[in-house]
């Protein structure tokens, strides 16, 4: 191998580094930020991983092509472009979730991995050429130009929607989104224009970097120790308030279809009193479990009080919603580890943002709630002591 290949792999191999360090960090640390749990990162640097692996093979193989079989060198090339496009792909996903609703977030992930699919497809008819360029040999041709041609429209789609909801970004997500995609638009046109290059790695590496001293960084991984409660495991009242600002803001101008399930258990006063406070914080405990495992199409649950929760909805479908809290209703009744019976009153609400505030909606579901607690009580005369 000449001097630029070996000084291109090693380039490689440092951003194969980087990446690995950055995925097992994730693996310890958690995302802080209320819009993205995390997975997106970690789905982003995958896949940047993925291209940098394959980065570093295609940089063998394309120049030991009398060694290496042409079939295979194609499916090698498909492969380390398919893992870009992955790449910009969950970019974007994560730029639409910043920037747009939550709605058409949904329609994108429907349809995003089809660029994908066509690469595939238009690898059995348009041909990759390799070309020997100065100093190291280079993929070429047709299929090639197809995919920078979806890089570049993702990168400006991307684009747009940062620079339209630039005030809707709060600092942070205006220092990972801005710059990276940037970076990306000029890395990726000098590497159309100058293909020797191949720093199509060294692109993705630097993208992963941004987002994770910006995003993912050590103070925001002890931030979001904050934001749960450790006694239940769900989030707390500190990120329930970050959340609800965070989704004002977001949808000030749009439209959101939002729901909220307020819960508060019955009966905690006459555990303490009569069992020790021990047994009436397992009993909270297994309320927490029980919104979590049935109310599974929830946003979040959160222990906003003592025993009151709150869960938010983003485009909930009401009869959804409903048979949810049925089946909580059913877990209690089937919950026997207590002295007493494991009891939530539950009220629901839903409506849209333009025509009703978030905490008009919330303080409807609020109501029901207490509805639901007095007819429950009534049911139950115990609870009253």
């Amino acid at each position: 191998m000449g001097l630029s290949v070996i000084l291109t792999v090693r380039e490689e191999a440092v951003c194969l580094l980087v990446l690995i360090f950055l995925i097992c960090y994730h693996s310890i640390y958690k995302s802080s930020d209320e819009n993205n749990d995390g997975k997106s990162f970690l789905k982003i640097s995958f896949y940047a991983l993925g291209h940098v692996i394959l980065d570093i093979i295609t940089v063998v193989t394309v120049n030991n092509l009398d060694v290496v079989p042409k079939a295979v060198n194609k499916v090698l090339h498909i492969a380390f472009y398919c893992f870009g496009l992955l790449f910009i792909m969950e970019f974007l996903d994560y730029v639409i979730n910043l920037t747009m609703s939550y709605k058409l977030l949904k329609e994108y992930r429907r349809i995003k991995f089809f660029p994908v699919l066509l690469i595939i497809l238009l690898s059995f008819v348009l041909p990759i050429e390799y070309v020997e360029g100065r100093g190291t040999n280079y993929s070429y041709g047709q299929l090639i130009f197809v995919c920078y041609g979806i890089f570049a429209l993702y990168c400006l789609l991307a684009m747009v929607l940062a620079l339209v909801n630039y005030k809707n970004l709060d600092r942070k997500m205006r220092l990972a989104v801005l710059p990276t995609i940037s970076l990306m638009v000029m890395m990726i046109s000098l590497q159309a224009a100058i293909p020797e290059l191949l720093m199509t790695g060294a692109a993705v590496t630097f993208v992963c970097i941004g987002l994770f001293v910006t995003v993912d960084n050590p103070v925001s991984a002890y931030l979001e120790q904050a934001l749960w409660d450790n006694a239940t495991g769900v989030r707390n009242k500190n990120s329930f308030e970050k959340q609800m600002s965070s989704l004002e803001k977001k949808y000030k101008s749009k439209q959101l279809n939002i729901g909220f399930v307020i819960c508060d258990m019955n009966g905690l006063k006459l555990i303490n009193d009569n069992y020790g406070h021990a047994e009436g914080d397992k009993l909270i405990k297994a309320a927490a479990e029980v919104l979590l495992e049935n109310l599974k199409n929830a946003h979040n649950v959160y222990r906003i009080g003592g025993d009151e929760f709150a869960v938010i909805y983003l485009s909930p479908n009401d009869e959804e919603v409903v048979s949810e809290i049925e089946n909580v209703r059913t877990a209690c009744d089937n919950y026997k580890d207590s002295p007493i019976k494991l009891s939530i009153a539950m009220g629901y609400a839903s409506g849209t943002s333009d025509s009703s505030g978030f905490m008009e909606i919330y303080g409807k579901a609020d109501a029901l709630m207490y509805e639901n607690k007095a007819e429950i009580k009534r049911k139950n005369p115990e609870f009253c002591r």
